[in-house]
């Protein structure tokens, strides 16, 4: 199955449709989580080439970041948008975000994790 596609076959002969998270959208959104939730296009690209040992984001990343972003935010400019990412001053800005209940829902499962690394006292 194609990592892009949004739509499987459910039980009972229906189909549901689920999320299925594109591994280029996940570093999409650790590079926003890491940027507070909001960041400009090229500052993300280039985050995500940091993370990958990268000095430059070659043009083929850049262009494979910004085609997985666009498929998965569908053009979302709501920050209360169902998925996780959304373009905060429209269709033809360049800043990406996470939508409030991404970064909300991410920020906590980030402190949970925190905590569950830390020793415990006993």
């Amino acid at each position: 199955m194609d990592q892009a596609e949004a739509t499987a076959r459910g039980q009972g002969g229906g189909a549901a449709t689920v999320a299925i998270l594109n591994p280029l959208v996940d570093e999409i959104v650790q590079a926003l989580l890491a940027m507070g939730g909001a960041a400009h296009r090229d500052s993300v690209i280039a985050y995500v080439a940091r993370q990958r040992g990268l000095f430059r984001p070659p043009a083929e990343l850049a262009q494979a970041l910004a085609e997985a972003f666009a498929a998965y935010c569908g053009g979302a400019v709501d920050p209360r948008s169902p998925g996780l990412l959304h373009l905060p001053y429209g269709a033809e800005s360049q800043r990406w975000a996470l939508t409030d209940q991404a970064f909300g829902l991410l920020r906590e499962s980030q402190a949970r994790s925190a905590d569950d690394r830390e020793p415990r006292a006993r």
